[in-house]
């Protein structure tokens, strides 16, 4: 493993068996750990090269005219990889070639050792995003000029090679060991090389120091129980220590508001490029006002207003000044991630004093250490290749992470199911009983909680602590809500329930009988114990063996019986990949009550398997204490147990008894084979779940956004919140304007010529959208978000697209969203750095995305965002005003659409020197009565209305003008 070639071909297909062809050999010799050698050329592939791969490559058909055939160049090729280990990314794709090559030509197959730098990027990098080539040299900062062209990508994949093997002989030899246990049946030979690097450090035992042997913790690593984590800090609070001569915190807000942002400030001295801004410091005075005053306070800050320190300054202020806690919530952790990294620490280089931050996410996100070490106790054999790698991948990440926290980790989709499996949880925690306890993440992370002056948290977990009777967060009096426009609907998800078959099936294959699973596994420890076979267990065993088989098959059974149902009515709503069916349990008669039936069989076979499994567990003799091994098992079977009651009560929520405060719905997924139902249920009123325990018992609640009117008004939110239940003088509204000139800087564009959207005319409609895209990308030189409320449009408009420009002159890269990656943070990198690109994305790019400069220059918005009329949330909250004696589109319906619409538009300028296009392609904005609520509610944009092929002529000029002047 000394010696390897790194290669990489491009071809004109992926199909070496059915005529593909080499068209470019990339190779890079390593030599003990150094580029020893490299070798490219490209190759005439005796055949004409596909459009699409002359897009992909830049390799032309006049460029391989010249170049030599296969058979001239592979001797070289082969040369190089004589005693060598081949490496490459995404080996199996190179491999394929090199064999169909080596046949054709009379050599013998290939049978050297193979690495994948994709499957040891995932094992040895488990928190990156991506694993392209690309987007790991990006991260990496490996020089990467032409991907696509085998010389780069093998140049590219060498260097990353060399820095995989860089982690790797910097990992603990106890991890080397363990990952060598899960590798075994990887389809690279990763397993080779782990022994390789394992010997190497066995090696250099004797050269270390006298007292210290392999398995003992280094500077970097904890090693405990046959695990290495990394050391952790003794506080993970932010903190930052003040010079001796700081300026008192007592001092009056006014006084000390100066002392940090005037010109002799410290804010100007440690912010390069600060420039005050008069709504950010009139949100300041506000905000600490509210708080003195013990009043909620809403405030709509637009773009540039400099929310987060608009906030945060008077916030911490005020909570130091009065020895309270302040709790800040936000909807997404990556805004969470940006306050705790980014202005938290600069306030803490500002501010006349100190203070700490800290960071809590619900108990699920973060690792029990003590059930992943039972997991890694189960046999290999068996499981799939997919579950090693995502145990593997955890090996790993314990020697990188301080937080045990899930967001950090890039997993596939078993991934996601065995975290389950292993997260921390209230049903199975041994506290302080626990050997973990000590070293516990969740604990530490409620710790660090505790002590910190300022407790960042998202709104999940803000809602949990609400239905948990505030036992979660420490006790709080004032809080801070960003991207409030979301409370709604965090508190819809998480007072809500969630159900799926997929977790049914996984809870019952941790009920597995089988050998090496817990509950075998608490029988051999039970017999090792007492020394002798116990006929108690045994029995239990039998009677639990004869059982498990039934509950798969029933579950097996209910679950197709339910997707039949369901795929037979579903319809796409607005998530990605999902069909939706609302339903309500008095629907399943008839035929259908053979759904309810089969529940109730499948309740029995559970309560059955569960009585047997608690008799098992309860029988433990407690006369003596068991060792820590039958403890720990006992705990995880009793939480299993606990999940399991939690399982039996939501079927009987979802399929047996109504509740009639909530809506019920399922969703089956539309693009995948997998036969999975989702079963979910919201409460149909949330405003009083708010009302009550949130803002009528906390002091001061400070609910900020760029969105909370509709025509300047804060009555939709108020409504929607159960604000108007408390009186007038504890809530105050604030609404300051973005300090951006929009009538300089921003141009919409409405056709009056466009069909309207409808049914009646869907084709048409379509074909207009198709065409005016591609006019605004044309004229826009791409640069340009494009906006949908449907997958399935924004598909039929990429495939559009897609093909006419591959009949043109122009070529653009569409990026859409579902279709080239799932991954927004992706799409919108990929966006950002590719010429001539144009994003195509949905529901989730309306917000939260920032792309300011030229990248983005035109925003196009095909249709008006109403939440589709067919979605089941919507569908029984309208029924619900409709009782009340309200209209449900004018109260619920239009100031949703008006506040994601202005999200949306809001994509465009986020910089004072942004220039940019808003394009509507839906005529209602300016045809309906209603339409005006749309425009009306949109900063000051000059807006131009008339026919398309008019108004595509604005484009250009608009962009290319130095400013704009009056027409």
């Amino acid at each position: 493993m000394n010696r390897l070639l790194v290669v990489d071909f491009e071809t004109t297909g992926s199909h070496p068996r059915q005529g593909d062809s080499i068209i470019q050999i990339g190779a890079v010799a390593i030599d003990d750990g150094q580029v020893t050698d490299s070798f490219s050329t490209l190759v005439n592939p005796g055949q004409a090269i596909p459009p699409f791969i002359t897009q992909l490559t830049g390799i032309t058909d006049e460029m391989v005219a010249e170049a030599p055939s296969l058979e001239e160049v592979f001797p070289r090729l082969l040369r190089l990889l004589d005693g060598r280990a081949f490496v490459a990314h995404n080996a199996s794709f190179d491999l394929q070639f090199l064999q169909e090559a080596l046949l054709s030509q009379g050599y013998y197959a290939f049978d050297g050792y193979v690495l994948d730098t994709v499957e040891l990027s995932r094992l040895l990098m488990p928190t990156q995003n991506s694993y392209r080539l690309g987007e790991l040299a990006s991260d990496l900062e490996i020089e990467h000029e032409n991907p696509h062209q085998a010389d780069s990508d093998a140049m590219a994949t060498a260097q990353l090679f060399l820095h995989l093997m860089d982690i790797l002989e910097n990992l603990p030899l106890v991890t080397i060991q363990r990952l060598q246990m899960l590798v075994s049946s990887f389809r690279s030979d990763i397993d080779a090389l782990l022994r390789f690097v394992e010997m190497d450090k066995m090696a250099a035992i004797p050269l270390l120091d006298e007292e210290s042997g392999p398995n003992e913790p280094s500077g970097m690593w904890d090693i405990y129980r046959q695990l290495a984590l990394r050391k952790r800090e003794e506080k993970g609070t932010v903190s930052f220590q003040r010079p001796a001569n700081a300026e008192s915190s007592l001092a009056p807000f006014p006084e000390m508001l100066e002392g940090v942002l005037g010109e002799q400030g410290t804010m100007p001295q440690h912010v390069s490029g600060y420039q005050r801004r008069e709504a950010q410091e009139a949100m300041m005075h506000a905000v600490f006002e509210a708080m003195q005053d013990g009043t909620h306070l809403l405030i709509e800050a637009g773009t540039g207003t400099g929310k987060s320190l608009g906030y945060l300054l008077p916030g911490i202020i005020w909570a130091k000044q009065n020895q309270q806690q302040l709790i800040v919530s936000t909807n997404t952790i990556q805004l969470q991630e940006q306050l705790f990294h980014k202005e938290i620490l600069t306030l803490q280089q500002t501010l006349p004093f100190d203070f700490s931050a800290s960071t809590l996410k619900g108990r699920g996100n973060y690792l029990c250490l003590r059930k992943f070490e039972q997991a890694l106790e189960e046999p290999v054999e068996g499981s799939s290749q997919e579950m090693r790698l995502v145990k593997g991948q955890m090996l790993t990440w314990l020697t990188q992470t301080q937080t045990g926290d899930v967001e950090e980790l890039s997993m596939p989709p078993t991934g996601q199911l065995f975290w389950q499996q292993v997260k921390s949880d209230t049903g199975s925690c041994l506290n302080r009983a626990c050997p973990w306890f000590s070293r516990c993440y969740y604990f530490q992370a409620k710790d660090r909680a505790k002590d910190a002056d300022v407790l960042i948290v998202n709104h999940a977990l803000l809602m949990s602590d609400l239905q948990a009777e505030n036992r979660i967060l420490p006790p709080y009096q004032v809080a801070i809500i960003d991207e409030a426009h979301h409370l709604e609907d965090a508190a819809t998800q998480h007072m809500g329930k969630q159900f799926s078959t997929s977790q049914l099936l996984f809870l019952f294959d941790r009920a597995s009988v089988d050998a090496g699973g817990a509950i075998s596994r608490l029988a051999e420890e039970w017999e090792s114990w007492l020394g002798a076979p116990q006929s108690f267990v045994s029995e239990q065993m039998e009677k639990l063996k004869q059982l498990h088989p039934q509950l798969r098959d029933k579950a097996q059974q209910w679950t197709q019986l339910l997707y039949a149902w369901a795929s037979g009515r579903a319809e796409e709503t607005m998530d990605a990949g999902r069909e939706t069916v609302r339903y309500r349990v008095e629907s399943f008669t008839g035929k259908q009550e053979r759904i309810k039936k089969t529940t109730r069989k499948l309740i029995d076979s559970m309560t059955a398997f569960a009585e047997a499994l608690e008799q098992l567990v309860q029988g433990i003799p407690s006369e003596e204490k068991p060792p820590f091994s039958i403890r720990s098992l006992r705990t995880d079977l009793f939480g299993l147990l606990n999940e399991w009651q939690k399982v039996v009560e939501l079927l009987y929520f979802f399929l047996l008894e109504q509740d009639p405060q909530y809506v019920y719905w399922m969703e089956v997924e539309s693009r995948t084979a997998r036969k999975h139902v989702h079963l979910s249920a919201a409460l149909l009123k949330v405003s009083d779940s708010l009302s009550e325990p949130l803002f009528a018992q906390k002091q001061s609640l400070i609910l900020t956004s760029a969105t909370l009117t509709v025509k300047n008004s804060f009555s939709y939110v108020m409504s929607r919140f159960g604000l108007e239940e408390l009186p007038p003088s504890r809530v105050r509204t604030l609404s300051l304007p973005s300090p951006f000139a929009y009538e300089e800087q921003g141009l919409l564009l409405i056709p009056a010529d466009f069909p309207a959207p409808g049914k009646e005319n869907e084709h048409t409609y379509l074909e207009a959208v198709v065409q005016g895209c591609i006019d605004v990308v044309t004229a826009s030189k791409g640069r340009t978000l494009i906006l949908f409320t449907s997958h399935s449009m924004l598909r039929l408009v990429y495939q559009a697209m897609k093909e006419r420009f591959a009949n043109s002159d122009e070529s653009y890269t569409l990026l859409g969203h579902g279709i080239d990656s799932n991954n927004r943070s992706k799409l919108v990198g990929l966006f950002q750095t590719i010429e001539r690109s144009v994003l195509l994305g949905t529901s989730s790019f309306w917000e939260g995305v920032d792309i300011p400069g030229e990248a983005l220059s035109s925003l196009v918005i095909v249709r008006l965002p109403f939440t589709p009329p067919n979605h089941p949330v919507y569908q029984g909250r309208a029924e619900l005003l409709k009782t009340e004696g309200k209209n449900a589109f004018m109260s619920m319906a239009l100031p949703q659409a008006v506040i994601l619409f202005k999200q949306g538009v809001g994509r465009l300028i986020r910089h004072h020197l942004d220039r940019g296009v808003v394009i509507v392609f839906d005529t209602r904005v300016v045809e309906s009565r209603y339409g005006r609520s749309f425009l009306q509610s949109l900063p000051p944009y000059r807006v131009e209305s008339g026919p398309w092929p008019e108004l595509r002529e604005r484009i250009e000029a608009f962009l290319g003008m130095p400013s704009l002047l009056d027409s």
